[in-house]
């Protein structure tokens, strides 16, 4: 049979199994591309010179022509050399062809699906194991380990030190699931607000917490300064906090892992979480960040006035007499006062790493 019809036969055999492969690599990108906060292109370039080079060698093999012709046309001892080497690799790659195959097609289309922002939401890897296997139980592709069974993330500190940043990006690292528990929190004072409830009556605020629609967590105002008010005053209230405490658990142990953030995550919610970190800072730090980041926004706020709610605000979450805000004492302390985000994201992989290694180590 001609090479290239037995290629095309091939391509057309497995195209199947490289768009399933294509999607979970597509995934992936795109969450190592957070992660790090690059490029897609950029994170998917030397993710692509081994399905080039095999595609290449491939191709070269079932062209038709034998490889003295082929070093005989070229002129010259080195590409002679190289070319023997792509005729000993392109042997190879039509030898474990099922294999290669999908590899190269997928990668290319997984690429061009993650330029596209397609499958977002997808990490299995049907050629590594995927995440049903060993690269949940093991190392993922990049070289950090993962897993399937559930492994949860706690992460705790005071406003504005950093911890939701660090956890949003640990859980687009690893690929696990990722909550923001203060939302839940915001989302309450916020619908206690608006029904003109007392925010200060606890057993009131418990039933809104029972009664609380999911769906209003994607509000993106939730993330405002307001509704941060609103929620330090109703997370002081035990029925609120005893409402939200099951949801918050059986989210921390789904499967595939879970990153939670928050002011009581490894003292109350997840005390036996593989990892723990307290993110911390100094509250002159985090009024300066708050500060600058409401006037990135085009808010005119003074310093001064932004210090005095974070002392407030802390003074409420460590005095409160349900769950305070304090680092759980097994938990890794971080303190971000001196750090910019990429170092103290890369500070807490390697607190999430030390985790991981042990577990799979036991």
């Amino acid at each position: 049979m001609n090479g290239w019809l037995a290629g095309l036969l091939a391509f057309v055999f497995f195209a199947p199994l490289a768009f399933i492969y294509a999607r979970s690599f597509a995934g992936r990108l795109q969450a190592a591309a957070l992660a790090r906060g690059r490029s897609v292109v950029a994170t998917a370039a030397p993710k692509l010179v081994w399905p080039a080079v095999l595609g290449c060698a491939l191709a070269l093999r079932l062209s038709g022509p034998d490889l003295p012709e082929w070093q005989l046309a070229a002129g010259s001892r080195t590409l002679a050399a190289g070319l023997s080497v792509l005729w000993f690799l392109g042997s190879l790659a039509a030898i474990l062809f099922f294999v290669v195959i999908p590899f190269v097609m997928g990668r290319l289309l997984g690429t061009l699906f993650a330029c596209m922002g397609k499958f977002a939401a997808t990490r299995d890897d049907p050629l590594s194991f995927g995440a049903r296997g060993f690269t949940r139980e093991g190392f993922g592709e990049d070289g950090t380990e993962s897993t399937q069974m559930g492994f949860t993330v706690a992460i705790d500190g005071p406003a504005a030190a950093g911890k939701g940043t660090i956890a949003k990006r640990l859980a687009a690292h690893y690929g696990f699931a990722y909550l923001d528990t203060g939302l839940l929190y915001r989302a309450i004072g916020r619908v206690a607000s608006q029904r003109g409830l007392d925010l200060d009556d606890g057993a009131t605020m418990g039933t809104v917490a029972l009664a609380l629609d999911p769906a209003i967590l994607d509000d993106g105002s939730l993330r405002g300064r307001e509704a941060g008010e609103l929620a330090s005053r109703v997370a002081v209230h035990a029925p609120v906090r005893a409402a939200l405490t099951e949801f918050q658990r059986g989210f921390a142990r789904r499967p595939g892992g879970a990153v939670l953030d928050g002011r009581d995550i490894g003292t109350v919610i997840c005390p036996e979480a593989e990892a723990k970190i307290f993110v911390t800072a100094s509250p002159e730090v985090r009024a300066r960040r708050r500060t600058d980041e409401l006037h990135a926004k085009g808010r005119a706020v003074d310093y001064e006035t932004i210090l005095d709610e974070v002392l407030a605000r802390d003074r409420r979450d460590t005095g409160r007499a349900t769950a305070p805000l304090r680092a759980a004492p097994d938990a890794a302390l971080l303190d971000t006062s001196e750090l910019d985000i990429e170092e103290a994201f890369q500070a807490a992989c390697r607190i999430v790493d030390a985790s991981l290694h042990r577990r799979n180590g036991a």
